[in-house]
């Protein structure tokens, strides 16, 4: 798992399909937060519900209930490893059974395509470049709870319905997110566990713990990994990253790795978690794998779509 030159190989043009009852774009129009008031604007602090707001900076899910309504605490069944308690992808490490509950392997016709996030029972996060090939999802299917790419011992659950970014530019990846929808929910255990999505105002700063994780190539040129791998990075202030790739980053985008090199996403990790653990306990879903200059790379870290700016759009269709 060294970013993935699965596109950086490639140019990738944008996919207009007339939309069935399986396959849906989402529209535009539909980027709101359905459970706060339009007129009610908290200006970048975390919004309790429709007319109260705190200044606590990343006050979800961190076991204290901050909002009158405690809604700062809702939804958070998420982003635990029970298999493990509490407690390095090019430069990566071989990940244990149930350290990563969350991580999928994004199949197409039953071979590994790209990695993917379960961030509800029924609930998807990827990237939207890895559909290119066929954004219908009669062809896709995601292999659940186990370490090895192989699939033995994993739970394999069709693709329902599939639904990119309605802004994903396949020009300079920009949205580069897609949500899928299983055909029926995934069951908890100790190996299938859903991450913790961060509200529009989470901050992932530097010093905070993150890693990430996938079957992909494990140096740049290579072939897939066959056991899940893992690697500790940091987040790249985004001043560094914009002088490493210039213009091409979009507000849209972070970055994530280490400038001299060595740890990095490479082939087959895209649409995987960047996944970051806030103190109190819980793991967020900060990124999930684009783009990038090779793999490893000095100066070039990897580039990952920013989960909070599209945080609003994935309301439309979560239950929260």
């Amino acid at each position: 798992m060294l970013v993935s030159s699965f596109t950086k190989r490639n140019k990738i043009k944008p996919i207009f399909i007339v939309v069935s009852q399986k396959l849906a774009y989402a529209h535009a129009t539909h980027d709101i937060c359905p459970s706060c008031a339009p007129a009610f604007n908290c200006t970048g602090n975390f919004q309790c519900g429709a007319a109260s707001c705190i200044s606590k900076v990343n006050p979800e899910c961190d076991g204290v209930p901050d909002c009158p309504n405690q809604a700062d605490e809702m939804n958070c069944e998420c982003g635990m490893r029970p298999a493990l308690g509490s407690h390095r992808i090019v430069g990566g490490v071989t990940a244990r059974r149930g350290e990563w509950p969350w991580i999928g392997s994004l199949q197409f016709q039953r071979l590994h395509r790209c990695g993917a996030t379960l961030i509800h029972s029924k609930w998807l996060l990827t990237a939207a470049h890895c559909l290119k090939s066929d954004p219908s999802p009669a062809n896709w299917a995601v292999s659940l709870g186990s370490v090895l790419r192989s699939g033995i011992g994993a739970l394999v659950i069709p693709i329902q319905r599939v639904i990119i970014h309605p802004a994903f530019n396949g020009t300079n990846m920009d949205h580069d997110m897609a949500l899928l929808e299983l055909a029926v929910p995934a069951p908890m255990s100790y190996t299938i566990q859903s991450i913790c999505l961060p509200s529009p105002v989470h901050l992932f700063l530097r010093d905070t713990e993150c890693y990430i994780v996938g079957w992909g190539s494990m140096r740049e040129g290579g072939s897939l990994t066959n056991l899940l791998q893992k690697a500790a990075v940091s987040i790249i202030d985004q001043a560094d990253c914009q002088q490493s790739y210039g213009n091409v980053l979009t507000p849209n985008m972070m970055c994530a790795g280490h400038m001299e090199g060595g740890r990095d996403t490479c082939m087959g990790d895209s649409g995987g978690p960047l996944t970051c653990r806030q103190p109190s306990g819980p793991w967020f879903i900060a990124g999930v794998t684009s783009w990038g200059h090779g793999c490893g790379r000095i100066g070039f870290p990897g580039v990952y779509t920013h989960v909070t700016s599209v945080r609003k759009w994935i309301s439309t269709y979560l239950p929260f």
